[in-house]
């Protein structure tokens, strides 16, 4: 059954919540705990709450995890849209190169073929290598990689870095990816993917 059959069935404030619960999951990575969705629609007992969100689960439109606050999921994941639209090149004073009449960009493409995962940067540590505090670090999750990569790595199991990666006669020497910092010598080093690309909010 289709999510738009599914919705056909509800209630207009089931209706109203599930929207907020997908806006929730799609925009900010996650659904909203019971106090939340209460707040929202002045809904004061948790069990009002509860009720609404059985009604949603036994209609095919989200899944539970018992015991935990923020286990909502859409039962139908939908994809948000990877691709823009493309207006042109551009190079310093001089006027803009047009795109193709309807090329778009898809970013996924971008970062090629593979399982992608990022981390966020929470701190100016990376700052001399071009990575910013608030950057996203997307990589392509493998464990091996080749000497002169980038990778997110774990060095002794628990101390995580983005640095060159190479092996020498001393073992794995983590190199910074652009400064002058001081390498790396560690024999107990986990790869946890290779970087291909960061991302920057402007």
């Amino acid at each position: 059954m289709s999510e738009s059959t599914k919705l056909a069935t509800l209630t207009p404030r089931q209706r109203d919540i599930f929207e907020f619960l997908k806006d929730k999951i799609l925009n900010r990575g996650y659904g909203p705990t019971v106090r939340e969705i209460g707040n929202e629609f002045g809904i004061r007992s948790p069990n009002g709450v509860m009720c609404h969100l059985k009604a949603l689960e036994k209609k095919g439109l989200i899944l539970r995890e018992s015991h935990m606050s923020r286990a909502i999921q859409l039962a139908d994941k939908p994809h948000r849209a990877t691709s823009i639209a493309m207006l042109g090149q551009v190079s310093s004073g001089s006027p803009l190169k047009a795109a193709k009449e309807g090329e778009v960009v898809d970013f996924m493409d971008v970062f090629g073929t593979g399982d992608h995962a990022c981390v966020k940067i929470g701190d100016d540590s990376f700052a001399k290598d071009g990575i910013e505090n608030g950057d996203f670090v997307v990589v392509r999750k493998q464990e091996t990689c080749r000497d002169g990569d980038s990778v997110l790595a774990l060095v002794n199991g628990r101390d995580a870095t983005i640095r060159r990666y190479f092996t020498d006669a001393k073992g794995v020497r983590l190199e910074p990816l652009t400064s002058s910092r001081k390498a790396v010598h560690s024999p107990n080093v986990m790869v946890i993917g290779v970087v291909v690309g960061v991302v920057r909010k402007l």
